[in-house]
């Protein structure tokens, strides 16, 4: 299956995190946390356009939240990765455990 966010196909033995919609490759993985942390917006390896979104929008659809909530019940604006493209968004909670579990695949490989 394509990457939800760059819309290639997998290359030979690549390992990919599934997704309710589809799958994000380790390219953008990356290329997100990198996107969440600065802001700025990107290319993606497949010619896609990736920005980051703040405040509203559309919720990850991986875990399907758009906030967090604080240690003392408040909420806060979830930083999110939306390719304009595919309408795909992924936030950075999700984008980091995506990496973790791409550590650990290919650590066992």
């Amino acid at each position: 299956m394509r990457c939800r966010f760059c819309d290639t196909p997998p290359a030979a033995g690549e390992r990919r995190v599934p997704g309710p919609a589809g799958p994000i490759c380790a390219r953008c993985v990356e290329t997100g946390l990198g996107l969440v942390r600065d802001g700025q917006p990107r290319t993606s390896r497949g010619g896609t356009d990736l920005e980051r979104l703040r405040r509203g929008g559309e919720p990850c659809e991986f875990c399907d939240r758009s906030d967090r909530r604080t240690f003392l019940g408040f909420t806060r604006s979830l930083p999110r990765m939306r390719c304009a493209q595919t309408g795909a968004v992924i936030c950075d909670d999700c984008l980091d455990r995506s990496g973790n579990l791409l550590n650990q695949a290919l650590r066992h490989v």
